[in-house]
């Protein structure tokens, strides 16, 4: 049934306005899209959503897995919407799976009953009450090391430290790119410089940054276990997030700690008896004073030892923050294959004797050859 268009965008601000969809600003302007696009005759496609919610960082493979995920919680919310308002006549709004573009029906319910044995009803009784038990068990819980962050209001960004690199003299040639482990930023290259004077002007800012193997395992495997809970995140680089939405947002960072940036204070402040040198993670006895350096053991014929930190920590503005903290990148893939496993982090939580609300920091020794058979042994755990 084809209706007018006045009619359709009136339903619009109606559907947009009540307070289902108002406190959601991502569904009020995903479905204000949506449905103007329809009458528009515009075939709407992932890619379509994505320009238009991410702009110039829109990404097929890290966007459209957010698109998804926006699409199905505007369903629901159209769907609960539906379920206590629509009455007979009434325009409705649907979004068919796999489709983006909005159908525009109108509301039909259903009246006429037919006599059935009372056979069939507590047949089909049983049936549903089957299938209601059977999604209620099957729905994953989140693990205590993620619940907090999950289930807070906040919005979630994965971030990775990338490299930063010299665009200067190398070994082979006058100009090229190259790493230095104790340069990390554009004000480390600055007061190198000036302790290294003959060097200025030789010596820039790069502006290709790279990162190891880390990121693209680490990217996937936290993908694949939150798409299992429909949970929407955007994922960066440490070289293009802003200490400005520090307040705003769940953080979980994945790299090395000298790449950190400005999050490395959130560590110090939280728990200064860790402190990061390259390679090299030192913990201060809070009793005795005595401070133990940890340092990973790199030979690239041999084994393979990385001395890894993950912490939780709850911000004062009510958002959380995660860290996987590896110089090696068998330390950080490891750690997140063990906290995205609910059975290892309930006995990780109950040996601890850890409640999901607990802030901390661990230490982890990860060992292996070449990313194969690595093998991850708990040292030590400080509370908050």
């Amino acid at each position: 049934m084809k209706l007018e268009k006045d009619k359709i965008l009136a339903h619009l601000q109606k559907i947009i306005s009540d307070k289902k969809f108002s406190r959601s600003k991502t569904n009020v302007r995903l479905l204000r899209f949506l449905v103007e696009s329809t009458l528009n005759n515009i075939d709407v496609k992932e890619s379509t959503i994505g320009t238009e919610f991410f702009g110039s960082h829109y990404d097929p493979v890290k966007s459209d897995n957010n698109v998804r995920v926006y699409i199905y919680h505007l369903r629901k919310k159209l769907d609960e919407y539906y379920a206590q308002n629509a009455k007979p006549g009434d325009i409705v709004f649907r979004i068919a799976k796999g489709q983006y573009n909005v159908q525009f029906d109108k509301f039909q319910k259903t009246s006429t009953y037919k006599k059935v044995s009372l056979h069939i009803v507590s047949l089909v009784a049983v049936t549903i009450l089957t299938t209601v038990i059977g999604i209620l068990l099957y729905k994953k819980p989140v693990n205590g090391f993620w619940e907090n962050l999950m289930k807070n209001n906040f919005p979630t960004t994965v971030i990775f430290g990338d490299y930063f690199t010299i665009e200067g003299p190398t070994t082979t040639s006058s100009k090229g790119i190259t790493r230095d482990y104790e340069i990390n930023s554009e004000q480390e290259l600055h007061e190198f410089l000036k302790i290294n004077p003959e060097l200025e002007g030789k010596m820039h800012p790069s502006r290709h940054h790279y990162f190891n193997w880390m990121a693209p395992y680490c990217s996937r495997n936290i993908t694949e276990f939150w798409v299992e809970y429909n949970y929407p995140f955007d994922i960066t680089q440490i070289s293009e997030w802003s200490v400005a939405q520090l307040a705003k947002e769940n953080l979980v960072y994945f790299g090395q700690s000298k790449s950190m940036g400005m999050l490395k204070n959130i560590i110090s402040e939280n728990f200064p008896q860790y402190s990061f040198r390259s390679q090299i993670v030192e913990r201060k006895d809070p009793n005795t004073n005595t401070i133990i350096s940890y340092g990973d053991i790199v030979n690239y014929n041999d084994k393979i030892i990385d001395y890894t930190v993950v912490a939780k920590i709850s911000m004062p503005t009510g958002n959380e923050m995660r860290f996987f903290l590896s110089d090696q990148d068998c330390g950080a893939i490891s750690a997140l294959n063990y906290f995205t496993q609910n059975d290892s982090v309930a006995a990780f939580y109950k040996r601890h004797d850890l409640e999901k609300h607990d802030d901390f920091i661990a230490l982890f020794k990860v060992s292996g050859w070449q990313r194969k058979s690595y093998e991850m042994e708990f040292l030590l755990l400080d509370k908050k």
